[in-house]
């Protein structure tokens, strides 16, 4: 009988380690991820080929209910196809550790230029428009000089369809349109 040596467990290596990093990476970009070219809030202009899968990418945690909406107007549809949204979170929300990203997928359909609007809403500050109208409701006010209840009511005066700015940097703590440019060449 040939006596054999205990066994070792092998000690990684600088190389070892790059290259199971490597075949990581290799292995997570042939998968469906769905979306293709990934564009995120900083790319506001975005420019793709006809054909071209892609995906606006937006950091997003949802154990703190922060939430992005895809709103009208819609994108040119004979510019863009909407294929979808995903969610993709890194731990759990059982140890607060679901911070990750939302995608909102698009296929490019034909030349042209199209604009996708997203709304940001951290904290539970807003909804979609699944979850009901993402814009506050104006409180309507009696008629000014009239105690008359059956007067026709009027918006107050500071009610505005759209009480959220247009963000020109990164998300914040306040909810915010995000535009997108988008141009299929």
């Amino acid at each position: 009988m040939i006596p054999m040596k205990p066994f070792k467990p092998l000690k990684p290596t600088l190389r070892a380690a790059a290259l199971a990093a490597l075949l990581g990476l290799a292995l997570t970009a042939c998968g469906d991820s769905g979306g293709g070219t990934a564009f995120g809030p900083e790319d506001r202009d975005v420019k793709v080929t006809a054909g071209e899968a892609f995906s606006l990418t937006v950091p997003a945690n949802p154990s703190f209910n922060q939430a992005w909406y895809l709103m009208d107007p819609a994108p040119d549809t004979s510019v863009l196809k909407y294929r979808g949204e995903r969610r993709d979170t890194d731990g759990s929300p059982l140890d607060g550790g679901a911070d990750g990203t939302q995608s909102f997928d698009f296929t490019a359909r034909a030349k042209g230029r199209t604009t996708v609007r997203l709304l940001y809403c951290p904290t539970s500050t807003c909804h979609g428009p699944t979850e009901g109208t993402p814009y506050p409701t104006p409180t309507p006010t009696t008629t000014a000089g009239t105690s008359d209840p059956t007067a026709a009511p009027s918006p107050a005066p500071s009610a505005s369809l759209s009480p959220y700015p247009t963000a020109a940097g990164a998300p914040g703590a306040r909810a915010a349109f995000y535009v997108f440019s988008v141009t299929v060449r």
